[in-house]
């Protein structure tokens, strides 16, 4: 016979572990999440394909791509200029706002 405290260990790890499967993705992060904002930042381009993220880091989901050469107008950013947050100005994504690796951006 299995005892009630079993039971209740089992029906607990099964609850849990469904909580944790259908747990939602990484929140989006807005501005708030940015640790530096220049007085002044120039419209840059991406130098590549390269992911339009919710949050500053490769854990949070794409919100679409930017392909090479679309512009992009940085806001703000965050881990010592890594991640920018900011808007799409061209391109399929024209208008949304999200977060991009530093690395895939020049100034224009």
């Amino acid at each position: 016979m299995i005892s009630r405290a079993a039971v209740a260990a089992v029906s607990s790890a099964l609850i849990f572990g469904g909580a944790v499967i259908a747990a939602s993705p990484a929140s989006a992060v807005g501005s708030s999440a940015c640790d530096y904002r220049p007085a002044y930042s120039p419209v840059t381009k991406a130098t590549t394909t390269v992911n339009l993220r919710n949050g500053p880091s490769t854990s949070y989901y794409s919100k679409g791509l930017l392909t090479k050469g679309v512009r992009f107008d940085k806001l703000c950013s965050r881990n010592n200029h890594l991640w920018f947050y900011g808007k799409v100005l061209d391109g399929p994504n024209r208008g949304k706002w999200g977060w991009v690796n530093g690395h895939y951006l020049r100034e224009r």
